[in-house]
Order: C-alpha cells, then structure tokens, then sequence
C-alpha cells in the first residue's frame, strides 16, 4: 500500500483549517490581552554574577598588544622608478663629494719640472703625494719630499721637490777630498760617523766653489750641526742640482708633501725606487759648526791655507848665493 499525505490545512474530519490569525494589537488606551498561562513565555531565573578567576600580576605589567600594522598600498611603478633613481643620483653625488674632499686634503698631483732628480725622477714625470703622511709623522732620511724653498734659485716661486738627506740633530759634511765626493753624516750629532751610500746617483758630483758664498752649506773641512726643526735636502742630480748647498737648511714647516707614487709615463708606473743607507767610517776631525737660523757662513779652509802660506813665503828674504 502506498503512503498518503494529509494536506496541513485540513482537520482530522476532513473539514479546513482556518490560517492563523496575528494576535490584535492593542490600541492606546486598551489592555493587552492576558494570555493563559499555559501559553505565557516562562519567566528567566536570576543567576548571581560569575567571579573572575585570579589575575597573575605578570599579565598586568605585560602592555597591551601593538595592533598589528597596516600594510601601506602599493606604489604605482612609475612612482617607484622615480624614488629608485633620485635615490641613485643623490648617493653618486655624496660618494664624489666624499672623495673630493678626501683627494683635496690628503693627496695631489705633482709634475716634475728640471733635471735635478735624475735619474729617479725624469723631466715631465707626474707623482702622486701625499699631504697628509706629515700630518702623522715626520721627514725620513731618503723621503723625497716637495718643499718651499726659503730662497729661490732663479726668478720663479714654484715648489721643489728633493731628497731628505740630514734630519735634526744630526752633523753632516760634504767631504769633497775623497773621489768621489762623499756625504757623511753622524747620526743624532753623536756616535760613529757614517758615509751615506746613494745607488741612485747618476754619476759621481763635485763640490765647487760656488758653494761658499755667505748663507750657503760648503761642508769641505766643515761639520754642519743641523738644529731641531731643521732638515738637508739634496736633488739625486747633485751636478744640476739647487739645494741645501745654496739656499741652507729647510724648516719643517716648509715640507709640505712626500712623494709616494710615479703615474706618468705608464711604462715607468710604480714607486720611486730604493733610499740610501749608511755605511760606518772614520770620523772627521774638525768640531761642528753653527750658523744663524740653522744656516753656516763658510769660507773654504782650503784657500785660506793657501793663502796664509803664500803671504808668508812672500815675507821671506830670497836666499844668497
């Protein structure tokens, strides 16, 4: 037998069920109906109030939680290309500035004008020097430096650059009786005396007399005590060279830079080759002298010898025969 479904708006009898009609609302002034009670919503129990549970104190000294951040919007890609290379641009120009100062302070170009450092340095070489390395530190024996002569050998004003060859303190002669000429020098003005081997020279040089003259540094019998402060530089073309020997003794301040690197000619880039050493020898006789502003007036001992001995063999009567 199949199942048969009672529509749900007839009665059992078979009669229809009336729909259900919304409860009347009342109107002012009227009273709400009283439902049955059978039909009245039941009423809520009252509950007492839960108690929070224990609260440990480390949860009272952690601060809140930081919400959590917005992600900021995307940023067109034309936009962003802008921002990448003004970025680029203003990080090139603070590393040029960055370098510029530090060339500026520390280094400069030099180009080697004459030929009275042959054959270490050639006419038209360009060096690199530092002007920073006598900020730290002071003039070695064999530095080649570039100075600022206290008195110029022709009508220009320009820089020198020589070697260091007398430091402070130290006594140096020029012994021009030895062949070839040799410069000997005692270390801090006490001690053994000590020849100074030069394996730069291009070719053995000579004291001439052009070295007397008032002011000037001819060391022939002479010892010349250099003070504090004081420095004797020789070009390595000793023959063709304008240096201590005609304008004295060099102050410190008047150093201004070391030679450090030779740039140009590329076939000749690299260093300025090997310094001199010093060789122990006997020690001259004659005491040091001293001048006025670290410069010896000398007149050579030499012709004064000649002189005297020339006067007094004129004095004398012609022998009889």
């Amino acid at each position: 037998m199949g199942m048969r479904c009672r529509p749900y708006n007839r009665a059992p009898g078979g009669a229809r069920r009336a729909p259900p009609q919304p409860a009347p609302v009342p109107t002012r002034g009227e009273r709400a109906p009283i439902r049955p009670p059978h039909l009245a919503a039941p009423a809520r129990r009252w509950r007492p109030p839960r108690r929070a549970g224990p609260v440990s104190s480390s949860s009272l000294e952690q601060p809140p939680e930081a919400p959590a951040p917005v992600e900021a919007l995307p940023q067109p890609p034309q936009l962003r290309a802008r921002s990448t290379w003004v970025r680029d641009l203003l990080e090139i120009l603070l590393v040029a500035v960055v370098l510029y100062a530090l060339i500026w302070t520390c280094i400069e170009t030099v180009r080697v004008d004459g030929d009275s450092m042959q054959n270490t340095l050639q006419n038209g070489d360009f060096l690199i020097a530092s002007k920073i390395s006598y900020v730290v530190g002071n003039p070695a024996r064999g530095d080649i430096v570039i100075l600022e002569p206290p008195h110029t050998c022709d009508a220009t004003s320009a820089d020198y650059i020589k070697r260091v060859v007398g430091l402070p303190g130290d006594n140096i002669e020029i012994d021009a009786q030895t062949n070839p000429t040799a410069l000997l020098v005692q270390p801090g003005g006490t001690g053994t005396w000590d020849r100074v081997e030069e394996p730069y020279l291009p070719d053995d040089w000579e004291q001439g007399p052009d070295f007397s003259a008032p002011g000037t540094v001819n060391a022939v019998d002479r010892i010349l005590h250099i003070p504090a402060g004081e420095y004797f530089v020789m070009g390595d073309n000793r023959n063709e060279s304008c240096d201590s020997r005609y304008f004295g003794l060099v102050s410190r301040s008047r150093i201004v830079a070391k030679a450090i690197l030779r740039i140009w000619p590329l076939s000749s880039f690299g260093g300025l080759g090997p310094g001199p050493t010093l060789i122990t020898t006997a020690a001259p006789g004659p005491a040091p002298l001293t001048g006025f502003g670290g410069l010896l007036v000398v007149a050579p001992l030499r012709r004064r010898r000649v002189a005297g001995e020339l006067a007094r063999l004129s004095r004398l009567e012609p022998p009889t025969g």
